[in-house]
């Protein structure tokens, strides 16, 4: 008995796939709309677009593409948006992501330019395998909940590459963030509940001569983690309270390895390696630490309140 109702479910299931297979082969694929133009609007809903050739957008003083509806998908297939325009009084964006709907998708291609290279103020929304460069202000600025940018290049921004504010739940995973003016990735507006992992980090706040890799300027329980932070002017700056740095390798720095201001205590900071820092690998502004925990960490020289917290093993920082 139980074998025939085991074959008669079987049964019934193979009928069942075999019947959606048959059904996904009959529906049409959903047609790709061609972008051609400077200042295109991406407004249809679940529409899926595609760039198809390059675009200089130099003159028009003006956003690149223009996304306003949900679900949209835009495939830039290689293809390149680009401005020279940079004037701070003008929204002046490669592509713009409009507040108040989710869903987007942003993928393959490269912004070059622009005040700022994507503006993501939608929720649930994912830039990929992008480069954005040589944007005047910010490469990236990410506003909203629960977005992600992945798999990118951004780099030569005149300010930050990534720029997280009034944001949470937004996920910065494997990019090579690296040669931007002031910071790598910034995290403030009062930004919590972010993610900064597994992304190299290279070359930041050199032109700025401050900040560096990575700097939490405002926000809570965000993590920054498993990243690859060489050569910045510092590695890792903590400048609210309730954040954790881990895992992390940060060498080479011009000033800092990583450091928690008065500001960010009380933070922890554990299983880093943090070495070759060119004035100190680990720096707490507080005497005896503020309640931040350090723990686990390798390095080699450290300061606390100023002076020295006795190198590994010994005071707070450790």
């Amino acid at each position: 008995m139980y074998s025939q109702i085991q074959n008669r479910y079987f049964t019934s299931m193979f009928v069942a796939t075999v019947a959606a297979l048959l059904l996904l082969a009959a529906s049409p694929a959903r047609a790709l709309t061609p972008v051609t133009t400077c200042g295109q609007p991406l407004n249809s809903p679940e529409g899926q677009y595609v760039l198809t050739a390059d675009l200089n957008c130099t003159g028009t003083f003006a956003s690149g593409i223009d996304i306003s509806a949900s679900n949209v998908v835009f495939h830039l297939a290689g293809h390149t948006i680009a401005s020279t325009d940079c004037d701070l009084s003008k929204d002046i964006n490669g592509i713009f992501v409009h507040g108040g709907i989710s869903g987007v998708r942003i993928d393959g291609g490269t912004v070059r330019g622009f005040n700022d290279g994507i503006v993501l103020s939608s929720s649930n929304s994912r830039v990929r395998g992008m480069t954005v460069t040589s944007a005047c202000l910010f490469g990236i600025a990410v506003q909203g909940q629960n977005n992600q940018v992945d798999t990118s290049v951004v780099t030569l921004s005149g300010l930050d590459g990534i720029g997280i504010g009034a944001a949470s739940g937004t996920h910065i995973v494997s990019n090579d963030i690296s040669g931007n003016v002031r910071v790598g990735v910034d995290i403030s507006n009062f930004s919590n509940n972010n993610f900064v992992q597994n992304n190299i980090i290279n070359n930041n706040g050199i032109v700025a001569h401050e900040q560096g890799g990575v700097a939490i300027f405002n926000g809570t329980n965000n993590l920054v983690a498993n990243n690859a932070l060489n050569n910045n002017f510092s590695g890792i700056e903590i400048e609210s309270p309730g954040n954790i740095v881990r895992d992390n390798t940060v060498n080479g720095s011009v000033d800092t390895g990583i450091f928690i201001t008065t500001f960010g205590s009380p933070s922890t900071v554990k299983h880093n390696t943090v070495l070759g820092n060119a004035f100190v690998d680990m720096l707490d502004d507080g005497s005896t630490c503020n309640g931040d925990l350090w723990r686990k960490n390798t390095f080699q020289t450290d300061l606390a309140g100023g002076v020295s917290d006795g190198g590994p093993g010994a005071g707070c920082i450790r």
